[in-house]
């Protein structure tokens, strides 16, 4: 071999060897100018509020965060919302008019040929109606079908015509193939208990062929770890995870009987249908997070130790052990700053005051539903503690007083009525991390905290209550 070829093959292995590889770039960044907005500020979620940034006057705005991989993220203005596709590295540029929200928004940037079909799906089923529940499912079964299937239909066409001459990224096609093949099973799934709910009639009564649907839910393979980023993947087994458990729960009194028995038959729910250990850890990990989010680590002993014995995920694990820390500052014992409030006489009012009682406060707003429902139950309660050293404690995180006036006098409610300014951001929903209402705390008679997350009126809560009187 010559010396030249001998010399040129040295060269190449040397560049070769010494060649780094691109450093990981986890930042995704996303502007842009929404001129016409009244919202005050850019929101992105994934699950939950992951970063904000503020609105500037003149429409533009700047907003960035970590991730480790790609994901589908929701980025809001106020009441509009966008679906995004976005990978660790990405910068995104959108444009757009927010009085001509559904036709004036534009992308650049990574992945803007995927976000821009999102766009356009998005507004096509807002328009067709597939968005609005209460409408389609409200409809006949033949009727049903014909306009879902139609508008699944029209957005899968565009799909397929544009996913290889936009070239998709292969991640953003596995997601979207996931989607036209689970979404649609899901809709057919829910129609009976939406169209029996609308139409007040019995779920028994419906002309559907819901044994033809259960077939399929039964064919889904539920180990595909490849689709755990995939919603309408997860969604649809979900929802087998949930039937069988209400199987296990009709069949057996015992169950019904144990304040753990939901928690109990789920796992072995999960344990006999899914093999895949990372599926289940998936499926494991979610539950456990949204109790835990709302409830605390308190209310999750039992499946947070069998997660962390069992996870073969340790980003997973990371997680849960990072949502458990936060709580250890609200955990039982601690100590309750003394915030402030306004009572209905409008006059300022701390948390100590109440010191020397128990404390049990409910954190609710006139909007919410649920929060109205434990009324009747919050007086009855009331009325049965009247002579106890206890202190029912209301405190409302409505936007503005007036909503939150009204109904404190409409309905004549009685007793300690305070508002809490700022509503989600306040101090104490900050300080205890509310993120979902109605919320419970019980304090003791120092101030302490007994449950951060405690149980409803309608609950157990008296047995907690009487513990510590």
């Amino acid at each position: 071999m010559k010396r030249t070829s001998l010399l040129w093959i040295a060269l190449v292995i040397f560049a070769f060897g010494c060649k780094q590889e691109k450093a990981f770039n986890p930042k995704v960044i996303i502007a842009g100018n929404l001129s016409n907005s009244e919202a005050k500020e850019i929101k992105v979620y994934l699950d939950e509020e992951i970063a904000n940034t503020k609105l500037e006057e003149d429409g533009s705005f700047h907003v960035s965060f970590d991730a480790d991989k790609f994901e589908n993220y929701m980025l809001t203005a106020g009441r509009e919302r966008l679906n995004l596709f976005l990978s660790p590295g990405d910068s995104l540029y959108i444009t757009g008019d927010a009085a001509k929200f559904g036709e004036s928004i534009v992308f650049s940037g990574d992945h803007e040929a995927e976000n821009a079909y999102l766009y356009e799906k998005n507004n096509i089923n807002t328009k067709s109606g597939l968005s609005n529940y209460m409408e389609l499912m409200g409809l006949d079964k033949d009727a049903y079908f014909k306009k879902k299937d139609s508008i699944f239909g029209l957005t899968k066409s565009k799909y397929e015509s544009i996913k290889t001459e936009r070239a998709f990224d292969g991640d953003f096609v596995t997601l979207e193939d996931a989607y036209y093949e689970y979404e649609p099973l899901l809709y057919d799934a829910q129609y009976p208990m939406y169209y029996a709910y609308i139409n007040k009639v019995s779920q028994d009564s419906i002309d559907f062929p819901q044994e033809e649907v259960k077939a399929k839910f039964g064919q889904i393979n539920l180990g595909r770890e490849d689709l755990l980023d995939s919603r309408s993947y997860t969604s649809v087994v979900d929802r087998r995870i949930g039937e069988r458990v209400s199987e296990m729960m009709k069949a057996d009194s015992t169950l019904q009987k144990d304040p753990s028995g939901y928690e109990n038959a789920r796992f072995t729910a999960m344990d006999d249908m899914i093999e895949n250990q990372v599926v289940k850890d998936k499926f494991l990990f979610d539950y456990i997070k949204s109790n835990m989010q709302y409830r605390g680590p308190a209310h999750t002993e039992a499946s947070y130790k069998k997660f962390m014995e069992e996870n073969q995920s340790p980003k997973l694990a990371a997680k849960l052990e990072a949502l458990k820390e936060k709580w250890e500052p609200i955990m039982p014992g601690k100590e309750v700053p003394d915030f402030s409030f306004v009572n209905i006489e409008g006059e300022e009012v701390n948390l100590s005051d109440l010191k020397g009682n128990l404390v049990y406060i409910d954190i609710w707003a006139t909007w919410c539903g649920p929060c109205i429902a434990e009324h009747p139950h919050w007086d009855k309660m009331k009325e049965e503690y009247k002579d106890k050293s206890i202190a029912f404690l209301t405190v409302s995180i409505d936007d503005s007083k007036d909503p939150w006036e009204k109904m404190v006098k409409a309905k004549n409610m009685e007793g300690l009525q305070w508002f809490a300014k700022d509503a989600w951001k306040s101090e104490l929903a900050q300080h205890f991390m509310v993120n979902a209402i109605p919320r419970f705390i019980l304090l003791d008679k120092e101030g302490k905290i007994i449950d951060p997350s405690a149980d409803r009126p309608s609950g157990k809560i008296r047995t907690k209550v009487d513990e510590y009187l």
